[in-house]
């Protein structure tokens, strides 16, 4: 029978309540997203939290397929503890640069999805 190791079932059923959450909650997505620091929306949690949202339902199922598809045999390898510490370093790492590039480019457009955890992976 086919299962889902508990850490990954547990990141894909977060990322999927987030999805729903900012369809039906008005201002989430702006207030979750990471938006670059000069933009003066900026906030710490963003830091993490911007890795649960996505840009539409395409866009959540493929990072979705590809937490599944890469991250449960390397949970079931390494266990669930080491995954989601390379998750999250991942995501902050992947913050960081995003960061970065924004402050280098100018933009003052916010970043959504759960690839640099995914790219991580």
């Amino acid at each position: 029978m086919f299962s889902l190791p508990p850490a990954i079932q547990a990141l894909i059923l977060a990322n999927v309540v987030v999805f729903m959450a900012q369809n039906l909650i008005e201002g989430l997505t702006g207030a979750l997203a990471l938006w670059p620091i000069g933009s003066g929306a900026f906030a710490p949690w963003q830091l993490v939290s911007y890795a649960f949202l996505h840009g539409g339902l395409s866009h959540l199922v493929f990072n979705m397929f590809g937490l599944w598809m890469f991250g449960a045999d390397l949970e079931r390898v390494w266990g669930a503890r080491r995954l989601l510490v390379l998750y999250f370093v991942s995501v902050l790492g992947a913050a960081a640069t995003q960061l970065v590039v924004a402050a280098w480019s100018g933009s003052v457009y916010p970043t959504v999805g759960a690839s640099g955890g995914l790219f991580g992976i």
